[in-house]
């Protein structure tokens, strides 16, 4: 069995391990096992932490379910063998050592997969992944809230000015987010700066790949193309 749970000290000194979010079966399991010898892992800044293996055990589940595999050794050995074959990988890897740098790569691989095949995350994971590097660029991509995931439109962090039209000016080094209509609704009642600060938001700088894909303003020029007018009359 392997748990992830918050270490505690008291006042006298002694580490305590907070069993709160632990459900009762784990309790009973746990209670009947004292006494004897458990494996206590720490993070040393060089190898995979153990929020990292958090992370990858929860996307894991959710592409377990998804799959209909329900057998979590058969979906982990199939993630990682797409993974080691997209990477050009030479060797397998393990959860338990890795390196820092390759965890979070695989976290991004799994959160990837998960956009690409609409696997949808339980709300724990999502409150879990949230903050992983690249997870606002995969909802620009797919469009999906930066929030709660949902289908989302992009909305732009600065306005583009009144009398501007912005199908027709340039979106680069500008900020955007992709935001479902509850959220976007809330973003114009709250304001801004305030909505973000609550969210945890920093929005994606617009770059011009970023635009091109997103088909942003005059995208077209930027990429040094002639756009053509049609007289429709």
């Amino acid at each position: 069995m392997q748990l992830f749970l918050p270490v505690e000290e008291d006042s006298n000194g002694k580490l305590l391990i907070n069993l709160s979010d632990v459900d009762p079966p784990t309790r009973r399991i746990i209670a009947g096992n004292v006494g004897q010898l458990a494996e206590i892992k720490f993070d040393d800044g060089r190898h995979i932490t153990i929020d990292q293996r958090k992370k990858i055990f929860a996307l894991l589940g959710e592409i377990d379910q998804w799959t209909g595999n329900f057998t979590m050794d058969i979906t982990e050995r199939q993630m990682k063998q797409l993974f080691i074959s997209e990477k050009g990988l030479d060797e397998e890897f393990s959860f338990s050592d890795c390196s820092l740098k390759l965890a979070s790569e695989f976290i991004e691989f799994l959160i990837g997969t998960c956009f690409e095949y609409d696997i949808p995350f339980a709300g724990k994971t999502l409150d879990a992944i949230r903050e992983q590097y690249g997870w606002d660029m995969f909802c620009i991509k797919y469009h999906r809230c930066m929030i709660c995931n949902q289908p989302a439109d992009i909305a732009h962090v600065h306005a583009v000015g009144i009398g501007r039209d912005r199908n027709h000016i340039s979106h680069i080094g500008n900020y955007v987010m992709a935001l479902c209509r509850r959220h976007h609704q809330e973003q114009h009642r709250v304001g801004i700066k305030s909505f973000m600060k609550e969210n945890q938001l920093k929005g994606v700088k617009v770059t011009p790949e970023i635009a091109k894909m997103l088909k942003l303003g005059n995208w077209q020029q930027e990429q040094g193309q002639n756009l053509r007018f049609i007289n429709a009359e």
